[in-house]
């Protein structure tokens, strides 16, 4: 019990920037060389070594980058998250830090939009359908009054309808 209570002061004196800004400077990297190594941005080094979690958006976000960094630095990933947590208390000063389930939004109650849909269907059925009767008709108009004119020779000239003219 005395260990776990004498690990928790020790996480606590040391928090998560802090110990990856001290490994960081061990390894003789500044904070452009670590940034570009994670590729992140350079003001993602500074925050989580500032412990500015906050900034970050989302306990989600810090707890990755967190791991990222540690990573990178060959340290312990889980003494860093556990720091953090410890630190922050798993809460931001927006709310907890712990997902939040929740249910899927139901669009559909009832089949009133299978009905809706199943009418709009039959709708633009019955439309491409007149549509497509609509120029088989006007097709056969047209062969019936193509057929009903007289042929016309086209190297002969105009030629004189009998009973035209004089």
């Amino acid at each position: 019990m005395a260990k776990d209570a004498a690990e928790q002061l020790s996480l606590v004196s040391q928090s998560p920037g802090a110990l990856l800004r001290a490994a960081r400077k061990a390894q003789n990297m500044n904070e452009r060389e670590a940034a570009d190594r994670l590729n992140w941005l350079p003001c993602y080094v500074t925050q989580i070594e500032r412990d500015d979690y906050e900034s970050l958006r989302s306990p989600a976000f810090a707890r990755g980058y967190i791991r990222a960094y540690a990573k990178m630095l060959a340290l312990d990933e889980e003494e860093l998250i556990a720091a953090f947590e410890v630190l922050t208390d798993g809460t931001f000063a927006g709310g907890k830090g712990k997902r939040v389930v929740t249910q899927p939004l139901q669009l559909q109650r009832t089949g009133i939009g299978i009905v809706v849909g199943l009418t709009v269907l039959a709708a633009v059925v019955a439309g491409l359908w007149w549509w497509q009767s609509g120029e088989e008709q006007l097709a056969g108009e047209t062969l019936r009054v193509q057929s009903t004119l007289p042929e016309v020779d086209p190297l002969s000239g105009p030629s004189r309808m009998p009973g035209v003219g004089g």
